[in-house]
């Protein structure tokens, strides 16, 4: 049996992500797709468009065979943190042979050489790091100088190569994997027609998320625009819950910011990614911004990148704070498989799991207080506090309530 993983958030779910599902199939010859999907949060620091049930609906119908929930402490964290994860989370189910991931250079050779510059760290580069980050650089542009000087302008464009998101995902999984020793083999495809962020849809069949989530949040025939990128089944579901459940978007949470901004405006370094010149910013700017997005742009300064500012304002919204991560970060990461949905005909791919992973499997969630460490619970509950928000927002927003991470259940497709 061959087991490929993909790393994803589906948000939302489109014909780019079938492409990488029929590549995957096609280079790796496997027998099942494994997700590890993040959940009703993502890495780019905001909710989802939708739920993350619905979107496992979209992720099964379009070829996914089982989807598992990346916790919430880290799939809202930064690139290497998510990769380490996910990529975590796949090695520990003892029988998942490839990762595949999409990337804008397709260059698995290129991506593995930096990677390995950045998980040594040799002298030379950390000096030259240390150098570019006093002189007031930030961090990705001081990164990207030091490995230009130390690999001696030996990589074409690479500066260029740093700059997109989906090659700084692709080379942290692959730090990820050298650094846990899995035996996962990595794989790339070229991302396919359009750019990570691209705003617009250049091709009649393909258009990135960022510019699908701005024809959804347009109330005026935003879903009948997306039909031509995703699947009829996405575009039926999306179509079915407008107005309903989704669209979802971060200033939606504004109100929640606001309260947080006040009640903690002392203690805003306690929260994951809320540096000490951020705080110094947001005691300043309190009286004069109330939305998620006045506060994201009001904090943006050139030492912090626009999805780190999100990240920290996310952070403050969930409660989630740097204590919480350090408790995690050293050695367990993903305690737990928590199974969000799979189809039928893959039963023979979680037995297989069953037989292979030291993972506590998360089918029923009215189990996990009986099947996990009181440390791994904790994770966990973290994903339905998080989801509860979710829940509650939506309701504010559209009038719907949600079912809950105990009532939802498995999605059997």
């Amino acid at each position: 049996m061959k087991i490929c993983g993909l790393v994803t958030e589906y948000n939302p779910f489109h014909n780019g992500h079938i492409h990488h599902m029929q590549e995957a199939r096609k280079l790796t010859g496997c027998d099942y797709l494994v997700v590890a999907m993040s959940g009703n949060y993502v890495q780019r620091g905001t909710p989802a468009i939708i739920d993350k049930y619905e979107r496992t609906r979209m992720a099964l119908d379009g070829g996914a065979d089982l989807v598992l929930e990346i916790p919430v402490l880290f799939s809202t964290a930064s690139a290497e943190t998510f990769a380490m994860a996910a990529v975590n989370l796949l090695t520990q189910l003892g029988c998942v042979d490839t990762i595949l991931f999409g990337t804008e250079l397709g260059d698995l050779t290129v991506l593995q050489e930096i990677a390995e510059v950045l998980n040594e760290e040799p002298r030379a580069f950390q000096e030259y790091m240390r150098d570019a980050l006093r002189q007031g650089m930030s961090f990705p542009a001081a990164r990207a100088q030091a490995l230009d000087f130390y690999l001696d302008g030996q990589i074409e464009n690479l500066p260029e190569i740093l700059e997109t998101p989906n090659n700084i995902l692709g080379i942290e999984y692959l730090r990820a994997l050298h650094k846990l020793g899995s035996t996962m083999q990595p794989m790339t495809i070229h991302r396919w027609k359009t750019r990570h962020n691209d705003p617009d849809a250049e091709y009649p069949d393909v258009a990135s998320a960022t510019a699908l989530r701005e024809m959804l949040y347009n109330e005026d025939g935003g879903v009948e625009q997306i039909v031509p990128y995703t699947t009829a089944y996405t575009a039926r579901e999306f179509a079915l819950k407008y107005g309903i459940c989704t669209p979802v978007r971060a200033d939606d949470f504004s109100l929640i910011l606001q309260y947080k901004m006040m009640a903690e405006i002392d203690h805003l370094t306690d929260y994951l990614d809320f540096a000490p010149e951020l705080r110094d910013r947001a005691e300043n700017l309190l009286p004069d911004c109330y939305t998620f997005k006045e506060w994201a742009n009001a904090l943006n300064t050139r030492n912090f990148t626009h999805t780190r500012i999100n990240r920290a304002l996310l952070h403050l919204i969930l409660g989630i704070k740097a204590a919480d991560f350090e408790e995690y970060i050293d050695e367990d990461f993903c305690m737990y498989a928590r199974i969000l949905g799979f189809r039928a005909e893959s039963a023979p791919l979680l037995s297989e799991i069953r037989r292979n992973t030291n993972l506590p499997i998360i089918s029923k969630m009215a189990d996990a207080k009986n099947i996990l460490t009181p440390k791994a619970l904790k994770l966990l509950l973290m994903d339905v506090n998080s989801s509860n928000l979710f829940r509650a927002v939506v309701y504010n927003k559209f009038g719907t309530l949600l079912k809950d991470d105990y009532t939802a259940g498995i999605i059997k497709f």
